[in-house]
């Protein structure tokens, strides 16, 4: 068990006299600075060579707020992140903006609060010691307010080497490691060269202390993706069972005039496209990437450009999406988080059409009987609390592209906050391909979603669902009406009497 150190509180004095400055010390107003970072993008084919990739790091700051944009080098790619004051914000590669709430902003103040050097003015105990690489450091813990524990490793000289945000969590715990300091004013260290969590390594080459930053250099970009509506068009969908997504919405959609039938996926964090359809469209390719699914299997792919992504009379124009070599049996694509970021898409799930409409303009009714739920849009997949077996609250995507019924993570079994009737055992596909092991599956007599009850739900429990407790997915979904309106985080759920 930890125990408060009387040395903690002195360490922690030790790495501000290293540094030279803390948070609100008056040395750092504001800064911008440049770093440039390098990784390797690991491919699926084990005898493939990693990509190397390239990018450039900005950074402006003004106290607490600060602006940062990650590009790819020799690409348009960007994406960006940052603190307003108020929320902390990021984009995607179009641009669009997702606030972040709960969890995010615990692992987002934790963070903040580590690189403009406000974590060593925080409480610490002691949590022994280490090795990094021949490095003997110690271990001191500490919780900023609102944010994550952060467990710092401590060199001699008073050098934080590493830092693990959210440690005692499974699904948010991430690491820094701090390779070297860097002198930006006589006397003044900040960390000069660092590997972000997700692997690239980034030096700082040109530190601006104390520039002119505006509040205009504090907010996020304009997208980069943005829409021409047409008028409020009902456009045929299918709902349907195949043997790789099972019971889905299908829309017809057009990539630069190309007709293909797409996967409408409110679970996918982007638009992603197969195989032949991909090859017939003949979009640039800008990089390569990767993706993942429900198996948390990664697959090769590459970012491609559309001109124009046209459905139901409206146009996305200049949207950055995927492309895969995989062929499914009868999709193109999936359209996901970048067709519901910046409209407002009404599915009628009786009526069989899918509306979109401009958000400027129509702002949806919530009927009578209707709900409107607010959306987690972090992950750009709609996450929202429900409650499960009674009370526990869990929060779990609605996923229209599910074509299960629920999907729960394991840990809430195991926990004994759920206990249901295991009655077997199920393997699971999706894009990135069939699971390698089967998962229990049972039924649960209740989940409470709102005002609406659904009873004796099937329900099967993975161990890879992530920091989303599970799925929720078209069997609850298809007894409603679905509007999403993601530019003000909502969604409504219209009953629609089908049984």
């Amino acid at each position: 068990n930890a125990q408060v150190a009387p040395s903690a509180s002195d360490a922690l004095a030790k790495h501000r006299t290293f540094a030279g400055w803390t948070a609100g010390d008056g040395t750092f107003k504001s800064w911008r600075f440049t770093a440039k970072g390098s990784s390797k993008l690991k491919r699926t084919d084990p005898h493939a060579e990693p990509v190397p990739v390239a990018y450039t790091l900005t950074e402006v700051r003004r106290g607490a707020l600060f602006h940062q944009t990650e590009a790819r080098d020799g690409t348009p790619l960007a994406t960006d992140y940052g603190f307003s004051g108020r929320v902390f914000w990021d984009t995607n590669e179009n641009g669009f903006v997702v606030t972040h709430y709960e969890d995010a902003v615990r692992a987002d103040v934790s963070l903040n609060t580590l690189f403009d050097d406000a974590i060593s003015t925080y409480p610490a105990t002691s949590r022994g010691t280490a090795k990094i690489g021949d490095t003997q450091v110690d271990i001191y813990r500490v919780t900023p307010n609102q944010g994550f524990p952060v467990d710092l490793y401590m060199d001699a000289t008073g050098a934080y080497r590493r830092a693990v945000i959210a440690p005692d969590n499974r699904w948010n715990r991430f690491t820094i490691d701090i390779e070297a300091y860097k002198e930006v004013l006589p006397g003044k260290r900040v960390i000069g060269k660092f590997r972000s969590p997700s692997g690239v390594l980034y030096e700082i080459t040109d530190f601006q202390p104390n520039a002119t930053v505006n509040d205009g250099d504090l907010v996020p970009p304009d997208p980069k993706a943005t829409w021409t509506f047409g008028p409020a068009t009902k456009m045929p969908i299918t709902v349907a069972v195949s043997t790789y997504v099972g019971r889905s919405v299908r829309v017809k959609a057009s990539l630069n005039g190309h007709e293909g039938l797409f996967l409408f996926d409110s679970g996918a964090s982007g638009c992603l496209i197969f195989g032949k359809y991909a090859q017939s469209v003949g979009l640039p390719k800008l990089a390569a990437t990767s993706f993942s699914g429900i198996n948390g299997n990664s697959e090769d792919a590459n970012f491609v450009k559309a001109d124009e992504l046209s459905i139901a009379g409206s146009v996305l124009h200049n949207v950055v999406m995927q492309q895969a070599p995989n062929q499914f049996e009868d999709i193109d694509g999936i359209l996901g988080y970048d067709v519901l970021a910046a409209a407002i898409v009404e599915v009628d799930i009786a009526g069989r059409t899918l509306s979109v409409l401009d958000p400027e303009k129509y702002k949806p009714p919530v009927a009578q009987n209707a709900t409107e739920f607010t959306v987690d849009l972090v992950s750009r997949q709609p996450a929202m609390h429900i409650k499960v077996a009674g009370s526990t609250d869990v929060k779990p995507i609605f996923d229209t592209g599910d074509d299960f019924n629920v999907m729960l993570s394991e840990e809430l079994r195991k926990s004994g906050k759920i206990n249901p009737t295991i009655t077997g055992n199920a393997f699971f596909g999706g894009v990135d391909g069939t699971a390698v092991a089967s998962v229990p599956c049972g039924r649960l007599t209740q989940i409470l979603i709102g005002p609406y009850r659904y009873e004796n739900s099937a329900v099967c429990f993975a161990t890879n669902i992530g920091p989303a407790d599970g799925l929720v997915g078209f069997d609850f979904l298809r007894h409603f009406n679905w509007t999403f309106n993601y530019p003000d985080g909502k969604l409504i759920l219209m009953p629609n009497g089908l049984n």
